[in-house]
């Protein structure tokens, strides 16, 4: 799928695209065949909210055939390979829950910056393709943005004081704990104060990302976005591709985030037949 010129310019000007029935409902079925199996898969990528309840699971990509194939289909990569204006490469997968009645929100943040601090990503060219599974309403936590903000660049906000967590089975989280989990969770490591979102929000209105099951959003890197609670009955998942230039690879930094939360595979992607999900066509060794 190649973008025309007016959804590129509209991606330039607001920092996102909202992309209608880009999965058809017979798709959208057998990826959520798969999420029961990986949501019970007990692995340090999987993520809980304070419930218990699964808040996101990393890197699926990487062990599942679907997920796999998913992350190189031609209407996901073409489109980031023109806005990025090179190849690229998977440098985050996430499946996020928000779970009925208990998936948490996400605070306002710039993806980037998280990015830029923790992973040692050098620019923000890399975007996000976020395929929505189901229903997005005005109840189960829609992602909510504010146009145009990605044009302000990396709004640099101190860390909090966090407390370390173990990790069980990640390599430098155990004893000391990792300070990590805090990008991740709830309660986020780097937090826009009052007054700085409301400057942001001085030109724009805050915009809900809604629709039926199956619509895609392209979003910037440094675009503040943000989601409440679900506080409906049904469930609201997503899956998170963030697709990073291969001229833009992670440089070298000390304590890193592990693998599976910053992928340091800077392999441009090899894409699959478009129907592929469908086919259970074969992914190409990379």
């Amino acid at each position: 799928m190649r973008l025309t010129d007016e959804q590129v310019a509209k991606f330039s000007r607001d920092g996102y695209l909202l992309v209608e029935n880009l999965f058809s409902p017979e798709e959208i079925e057998i990826i959520l065949g798969e999420i029961p199996k990986a949501f019970a898969e007990d692995s340090p990528r999987r993520i809980r909210e304070k419930s218990g309840a699964v808040r996101s699971v990393f890197a699926l990509h990487q062990t599942n055939e679907t997920f796999r194939r998913l992350t190189r289909l031609p209407r996901l990569v073409e489109p980031a390979r023109q806005l990025l204006e090179s190849e690229v490469y998977v440098h985050q997968f996430k499946v996020n829950a928000k779970v009925a009645l208990e998936g948490d929100q996400w605070e306002w943040h710039q993806d980037f910056l998280y990015w830029h601090k923790e992973d040692g990503m050098p620019a923000p060219r890399v975007l996000t393709a976020t395929v929505f599974l189901q229903d997005v309403n005005d109840f189960n936590g829609p992602m909510l943005l504010i146009p145009g903000s990605h044009r302000q660049g990396m709004i640099d906000v101190a860390a909090q004081k966090m407390e370390s967590v173990a990790v069980p089975g990640v390599p430098g989280a155990n004893g000391n704990g990792a300070s990590w989990i805090h990008t991740l969770t709830a309660d986020l490591k780097y937090k826009i104060d009052r007054g700085a979102l409301a400057k942001l929000l001085g030109a724009n209105s805050i915009y809900a990302a809604k629709g039926r099951a199956g619509f895609v959003l392209f979003f910037h890197g440094n675009l503040f976005h943000a989601s409440a609670s679900n506080l409906s009955p049904y469930d609201r998942m997503s899956i998170f591709v963030s697709y990073n230039s291969t001229e833009n690879y992670l440089r070298d930094i000390e304590q890193p985030r592990p693998s599976f939360i910053a992928s340091r595979d800077f392999s441009p992607i090899t894409p699959v037949p478009d129907d592929s999900l469908l086919s259970g066509g074969e992914s190409p060794n990379e």
